[in-house]
């Protein structure tokens, strides 16, 4: 449920906080006191376009953020989805600023409009006369009569969505193969060259470092040989002075003679003796080094082909040894592909043959369903209307049929909601003919309905009682209350009947602060109620109408106990 909305620098609102109640609300005021500004800032969460003008004349930005609390798994789901944590409280707010920014935020990560979006449905669902109507069009009219069938439907859809997958992958194979013959031939030559060049060079994963190597080596020859040249004299010594092995031999020799006499330190003498031969062996190793250094011409000619090899082979095929082979792999794939292409095709047509005879029938079984579903739901929704004093509608789902060629995710069927008002006169598509008036009532008796299906925790409606009154008033506010006992429902209303079933209701007025106009909003009071409710029925409040106004406020009470 919505616990609280908080409304900033929005056209007369300057610093609003509403905190609402479970069940149902009202929010009455009057003409011009700012209902629709708390609207619009509701719709603003939804992910509506945000429009400059909305912010008060003078101010920078203007922002919207409300505090929600629910259990919705397909909520909690699409948290976890987004990166926030599975928390019951969601806190949701958006920003507009002058220069045109338009932040959107939740649990205090930022979100794009489409997120929010995705998180917001299944919170709030808006409704009013002109605006959020989206049970007029077709494909919502469809998820209408799919969500009244319940679970039946559900799980016949999901069995057509599988088979309906599993065929659309597999026309997705065979247009891969849409070519003529000239192309077919063209394509196996150039994958044939292509896979010939590859494996021919033959490259393993590092094996360029290992060319790199051998070329530094030998561009560095002479340098090489000089510093071992140097080392070795180093070691060995020359004509004119002792190498570090020679010095370290008389160093073993003089030390291997105090031991003699020292024997407590025969420790560091085979420590000395140790050092010596693995100079010696070290020694050794860098003459060998040095005799094997010679790089003949040919070898260095091979690795510098090998390296150009390699950079011809990147150019066309990949970045690096790695990309090469995958692209190799993947070309294999495609020219195993096209030669085999005859018997592919024909697996392929034959799975395509099968699954589209299972399309057809899943697709049947869910055609019957919601043909069953369709009179059921005709029913309801013109009892509904009569109580609503709309006695001589007829209302009726048209039903139409495509084939598996022009089909979608949804099934075979497109469904449109056919109505009329008068007596005599045919059905026809209902966002054809249907007024404001009439609108409003077939969608409160469409609420009514799937009020128990809907996973929406808050059902918002802006003065959905346009063209209604009298007896049918009552109707209406009875069907609200009756829908505020499954769901939170936030209600604009002008209408006393409706007000007089709020179990909270709330006074938006206007007045004069500092020399601005601002909008103010107040929680009534029982006393509070009857005055504004009496204000509702006459304009002038007297007596009698505020009598009259306990008498309704009562009747209230005692059909929401």
């Amino acid at each position: 449920m919505l616990q609280s909305l908080t409304i900033k620098n929005i056209a007369l609102i300057d610093n609003l906080t509403i905190d609402l109640e479970e069940g149902f609300n009202v929010l009455t005021g009057e003409t011009g006191a700012g209902k629709s500004l708390i609207i619009d800032s509701i719709a603003l969460l939804l992910g509506e376009k945000a429009d400059k003008s909305l912010i008060s004349y003078g101010e920078k930005f203007a922002s919207v953020e409300a505090v929600f609390s629910t259990n919705l798994p397909v909520v909690l789901d699409r948290l976890e989805e987004f990166g926030l944590e599975r928390e019951n409280t969601i806190i949701i707010s958006r920003k507009l600023s002058i220069d045109g920014k338009n932040e959107c935020r939740v649990n205090g990560k930022s979100f794009t409009l489409s997120m929010l979006k995705a998180i917001t449905s299944p919170l709030m669902d808006l409704h009013g006369q002109f605006q959020h109507q989206e049970i007029l069009k077709e494909a919502n009219q469809l998820k209408t009569l799919d969500a009244f069938g319940g679970g039946k439907i559900k799980i016949a859809l999901n069995e057509y969505k599988s088979v309906y997958e599993k065929l659309k992958a597999i026309k997705s194979k065979l247009k891969s193969f849409n070519f003529d013959s000239r192309d077919r031939e063209k394509l196996i030559d150039l994958y044939s060259y292509q896979i010939n060049e590859i494996e021919e060079a033959n490259f393993v994963e590092g094996e360029e470092e290992t060319l790199k190597e051998f070329r530094m080596k030998v561009l560095n020859q002479e340098k090489i040989a000089y510093s071992l040249e140097r080392l070795s004299a180093y070691f060995n010594g020359g004509s004119d002075a002792s190498g570090v092995l020679e010095l370290i031999k008389r160093c073993d020799y003089e030390f291997g003679e105090i031991s003699k006499y020292l024997p407590e330190n025969a420790d560091l003498s085979n420590r000395l003796s140790s050092v010596r031969y693995e100079l010696e062996d070290i020694a050794e190793t860098i003459v060998s080094i040095k005799d094997n250094l010679v790089y003949d011409e040919f070898t260095a000619k091979q690795n510098e082909d090998r390296l150009d090899l390699l950079s011809n082979l990147k150019k066309k095929y990949g970045a690096d040894i790695k990309e090469i082979n995958e692209y190799l792999e993947k070309i294999k794939a495609e020219y195993d592909k096209l030669i085999n292409s005859a018997e592919i095709i024909e697996k392929l047509e034959k799975e395509k043959h099968e699954l589209t005879e299972l399309l057809i029938q899943k697709a049947s079984v869910l055609t019957d369903l919601r043909k069953q579903t369709a009179k059921d739901l005709e029913v309801k929704i013109k009892a509904e209307l009569a109580e609503l004093s709309m006695k001589n509608a007829e209302f009726l789902i048209d039903f139409a049929k495509v084939d598996e060629n022009s089909c979608d995710e949804t099934g075979f069927d497109r469904v449109e909601f056919m109505f009329t008002a008068n007596s005599g006169q045919p059905p026809r598509p209902l966002n054809k003919v249907v007024s404001g008036g009439e609108m409003s009532r077939f969608m409160l008796a469409v609420k009514n309905i799937t009020a128990d299906i809907d996973q929406v925790d808050t059902m918002i409606f802006d003065e959905i009682d346009t063209g209604i009154s009298g007896d049918t008033a009552n109707v209406l506010a009875e069907k609200l209350a009756k829908i505020g006992k499954k769901h939170q429902v936030i209600c604009v209303t002008h209408l006393a009947q409706v007000a007089s079933f709020g179990l909270s209701h709330y006074f938006i007025s206007k007045n004069i602060e500092n020399g601005k106009t601002r909008t103010f909003i107040k929680l009534l009071t029982d006393e509070e109620r009857v005055r504004e409710i009496a204000r509702i029925i006459g304009g002038a409040v007297s007596n009698f109408s505020l009598e009259h106004a306990k008498l309704m406020l009562d009747n209230g009470k005692n059909f929401s106990s």
